[in-house]
């Protein structure tokens, strides 16, 4: 006991006891040390070497897990502090995983980044990361349910229309058939423990829609009044005007035009775009008829319905256009 004091009083130093090792190095190399799991405090006088050099003539013995700071094969040539952390062990449960691991830091939020656990955006941890633990203690995670849907979606084309001075009005040619795109939804909710802390939505183009070109007419056609026997809600006549008159003589007739004003009114596309159909189709005749099975003043199939009246023509022609637009009269 003598004998250390004197030691220990030789020595121009003065020891700190922290939670670390210390050695100061001279041009002998003096030395103390302080190992924080008894809180000692350990004088000696040395010659100059590596670190790990050091610790081994004083009997210091490290396992893997133990921290120095400077590293074992730094070389003490100066006055230095050496540091040596002793290993402990600590529990982690990270969800279902539950596992015993070696750490020398204190603080919650080092020890996990000692032992690369990571946590995401809204994984939970306990105690905090500020937080410091003890021997054996607990640090419990608990990680987020994320869950991730993707879906795929149409995406409808735009037509554009180019004007044509040497079609007549009402006149509609396609020029290219358009192209609809595709786009991926994507939908991720994230759960902590069956709680939902995050919804998110976003979209991803696969392919961009390509548009659909017409050629509209702007030529002026010749036209017609007539007077038809259709009766509105309020029982006064009605009258309206054939507007078209296509190269071939056809036009919508009077039947016709009164359907095409129908059809502007429950579609949005102007009348005179359903007289050129009209025309073109049937030539106004409402009783037409092809071998295709297509009938009425558009000539639409039986599926989209009857077309016993001109008006069940006009609900048949909206439930095409409602499904297929101006596809289903090949515009």
């Amino acid at each position: 006991m003598t004998k250390f004091r004197k030691i220990v009083a030789s020595l121009s130093i003065l020891t700190v006891l922290s939670s670390g090792a210390y050695i100061v190095n001279d041009e002998y190399s003096k030395v103390a040390l302080a190992i924080h799991l008894d809180d000692n405090t350990i004088g000696v006088k040395v010659k100059k070497g590596t670190v790990g050099d050091i610790l081994k003539s004083q009997g210091v013995e490290l396992s893997s897990a133990d921290r120095v700071e400077p590293s074992l094969d730094t070389k003490i040539t100066k006055d230095e502090t050496i540091k040596v952390f002793k290993a402990r062990s600590i529990v982690i449960e990270d969800g279902e995983n539950i596992s015993t691991k070696q750490t020398t830091y204190k603080k919650v939020g080092d020890i996990l980044k000692e032992l690369n656990i990571t946590l995401g955006e809204y994984d939970k941890v306990s105690p905090s990361l500020e937080d410091e633990v003890g021997t054996v203690d607990t640090i419990k995670i608990t990680r987020a349910e994320v869950i991730k849907d993707v879906t795929k979606e149409e995406i409808a084309f735009e037509v554009k229309e180019e004007k044509n001075p040497n079609a007549y009005v009402g006149e509609v040619t396609v020029i290219s058939e358009g192209k609809k795109g595709e786009k991926e939804i994507i939908s991720e909710t994230i759960k902590v423990n069956g709680e939902v802390v995050s919804e998110k939505k976003s979209e991803k183009v696969i392919s961009e829609p390509v548009a659909r070109v017409v050629s509209v007419g702007t030529l002026p056609v010749q036209t017609t009044q007539a007077t038809n026997n259709y009766v509105a809600q309020n029982s006064t006549t009605q009258s309206y005007s054939t507007g078209i008159v296509l190269s071939n003589g056809n036009s919508a007739g009077v039947d016709g035009a009164y359907a095409a004003q129908q059809m502007e009114a429950r579609t949005g596309v102007p009348a005179g775009t359903w007289e050129y159909i009209i025309a073109r189709e049937s030539n106004g005749q409402v009783n037409a008829r092809n071998a295709s099975g297509a009938s009425g003043l558009f000539q639409t199939m039986p599926g989209w319905g009857s077309t016993a009246t001109v008006e069940d023509q006009i609900n048949a022609a909206v439930n095409a256009y409602n499904n297929q637009g101006l596809s289903a009269w090949g515009i």
